[in-house]
C-alpha cells in the first residue's frame, strides 16, 4: 500500500500550487485527479488548430501569487489594451486607461457613456487602489459592488453601460451583488498590471505549475471513492495511506468527498456563478483592437465578445481568427436555440460579417466561479483542518480568482507542513 505525507485530491490550480509548496518542504506528495488533465476549470482544448479556453478567462499579470509561482517568460503572455470597447446604441466606443493609453482615452472622452465626473472618479479609484494593500482591501467595509458604485455617485449611465457588463463578465454576476472587496481587489489588479493570455492558452498556466512537481506526483483519471482520517480509497480499489489529506476540488465535489462528515462541511458553500461561452471562427475579425467588447445596452443575451487571436495570434491558424462570445444571463434555451439567438444578436452588432462566422464549439459551465457576496479571509495562522488530518483549499474558500486559488493553497500547505512537523515531534 503506497504511503505519502500528503495526498491532494484535485489537480486544479489550487491543488498544484499546494503540491509545489509541500514538496518544497521536503514532504512526499501524491496528487489525484479524476479527469484526463491538470487545470480543473483552467483548461484549453485544441480543436482544428484553434485554442479554446474552457470559458473566456484571462490572467492578471499583477496577481501577487501568479508573480510568485509562474514563469511569465515561458507563458509568452500577450496583453489586452487596458480598457474596453463598448457597444452602445448601435455604435462602438473606446473606454481606455488614460494613464497607459492616453490617445485611446482621449478618443472616448466625448462618448455618451458616463460623464466627466465619472471619469474623474475612475481616476480617483485607480490612484486609491494602487496605494491600498490587499490586507486593507479585504478588511474594508463590505457591501454589494452595486452599492459601492452608487456610494461613489457614479451615474446610472456609467453603471449600466460600463460597470455592469464589465464587472458582470469578471464576476459572472450581472446583478453586481458580489462583495465590494472583490471589486476593489479586481480594480487594484487592473490598475497595477495587465489582463493577458498565454500563447498556448490559459491551460498553459496549470501545465506550468505541474512542471515544477517531481515526476510521478500526479495520477490522472483517478477518482476518489472515499476518505478516512489517514486513508484514501479510489474507485479502482487502490488504497493510499497518508498522514494528511488536502481536498482541492470545487466546493460541490469537496462536500461529496467529505460524505457524512457533517461538521467538516460547515462553511463550505457550493453556490456558483455560471457562463456559456460560444466560439466561432472566421477569416475576418469583427474588430481588430486587442480589447474586450461589452454590451453597453443591457439588451439581449450576450455580455461580451472577444477575439483572442487578435490578442495572441497563436489562438488560431494563420489567416484565421477565433471569436469568443460570453453569455452570463440565465437562460433556459438549449445549446442549439442559444446558438440561433446569439447569431441573431451578433448580426445586429456586426451586420453581414456574421455570415462568415462558423460555430466551432459551445461550453456550458454552470460552476465557473464561486458566488462571493461576502468575503472574509481567514487569517493564515488560523487555518484548521475540517476534520482530523483533512484540509480543504480552493478559490471557494478564499475568493474567485487565480490569485485566490493560489494564495489559499499556499497558506493551507504551510498549515499542513507545520501540523505534520508538530505531530512528528510528539
Amino acid at each position: 500500500m503506497p504511503k505519502f505525507d500528503v495526498t491532494i485530491i484535485g489537480a486544479g490550480v489550487a491543488g498544484l500550487s499546494a503540491a509545489i509548496h509541500l514538496q518544497n518542504e521536503g514532504l512526499a506528495v501524491k496528487v489525484l485527479e479524476a479527469s484526463d488533465g491538470v487545470g480543473g476549470r483552467v483548461r484549453t482544448d485544441k480543436v482544428d488548430g484553434f485554442l479554446l479556453d474552457r470559458g473566456f478567462q484571462v490572467l492578471h499579470t499583477a496577481y501577487p501569487e501568479a508573480l510568485r509561482m509562474l514563469d511569465y517568460d515561458s507563458l509568452r503572455l500577450k496583453s489586452f489594451v487596458p480598457g474596453a470597447l463598448i457597444r452602445y446604441q448601435d455604435r462602438n466606443y473606446r473606454f481606455a486607461d488614460p494613464f497607459r493609453k492616453p490617445v485611446n482615452a482621449m478618443m472616448g472622452l466625448f462618448s455618451p457613456i458616463g460623464n466627466w465626473g465619472d471619469r474623474l472618479k475612475i481616476l480617483a479609484l485607480r490612484n486609491r487602489h494602487r496605494r491600498l494593500s490587499l490586507d486593507q482591501i479585504f478588511t474594508a467595509k463590505e457591501m454589494p459592488t452595486l452599492d459601492l458604485l452608487r456610494e461613489w455617485n457614479f451615474s446610472e449611465s456609467m453603471i449600466e453601460s460600463f460597470f455592469r457588463p464589465f464587472l458582470g463578465g469578471v464576476f459572472l454576476d450581472e446583478s453586481l451583488q458580489t462583495s465590494s472587496r472583490m471589486f476593489e481587489f479586481v480594480f487594484k489588479m487592473f490598475a497595477s498590471g495587465y489582463a493577458a493570455l498565454p500563447a498556448e492558452g490559459m491551460g498553459a498556466i496549470p501545465r506550468n505549475l505541474a512542471s515544477l512537481l517531481s515526476k510521478g506526483t500526479i495520477d490522472l483519471n483517478t477518482t476518489v471513492a472515499s476518505i478516512t482520517e489517514k486513508t484514501v480509497l479510489t474507485q479502482s480499489g487502490d488504497k493510499i495511506e497518508t498522514e494528511a489529506i488536502l481536498i482541492a476540488t470545487d466546493a460541490a465535489n469537496a462536500l461529496k468527498i467529505l460524505g457524512r462528515k457533517r461538521n467538516a462541511k460547515k462553511g463550505i458553500s457550493e453556490a456558483t456563478n455560471g457562463v456559456k461561452c460560444l466560439y466561432f471562427v472566421t477569416d475576418r475579425p469583427p474588430f481588430t483592437q486587442p480589447m474586450l467588447m461589452l454590451n453597453g445596452d443591457g439588451k439581449g443575451l450576450v455580455n461580451n465578445v472577444c477575439v483572442p487571436s487578435v490578442i495572441s495570434p497563436t489562438y488560431a491558424p494563420p489567416g484565421r481568427h477565433l471569436i469568443s462570445v460570453s453569455v452570463i444571463r440565465p437562460t433556459q434555451l438549449t445549446n442549439e436555440e442559444l446558438l440561433v439567438a446569439v447569431k441573431a444578436e451578433m448580426r445586429t452588432w456586426f451586420n453581414k460579417e456574421i455570415r462568415y462566422w462558423e460555430h466551432l464549439k459551445t461550453y456550458d459551465i454552470p460552476k465557473a466561479l464561486p458566488t462571493k457576496n461576502s468575503i472574509k479571509l481567514v487569517n493564515k495562522n488560523d487555518i484548521k483542518p475540517v476534520a482530523p488530518g483533512i484540509y480543504v483549499t480552493g478559490d471557494h474558500t478564499w475568493h474567485g480568482s487565480l490569485h485566490g486559488a493560489m494564495e489559499s493553497a499556499r497558506f493551507t500547505a504551510n498549515t499542513i507542513s507545520w501540523d505534520l512537523a508538530l505531530a512528528s515531534n510528539n
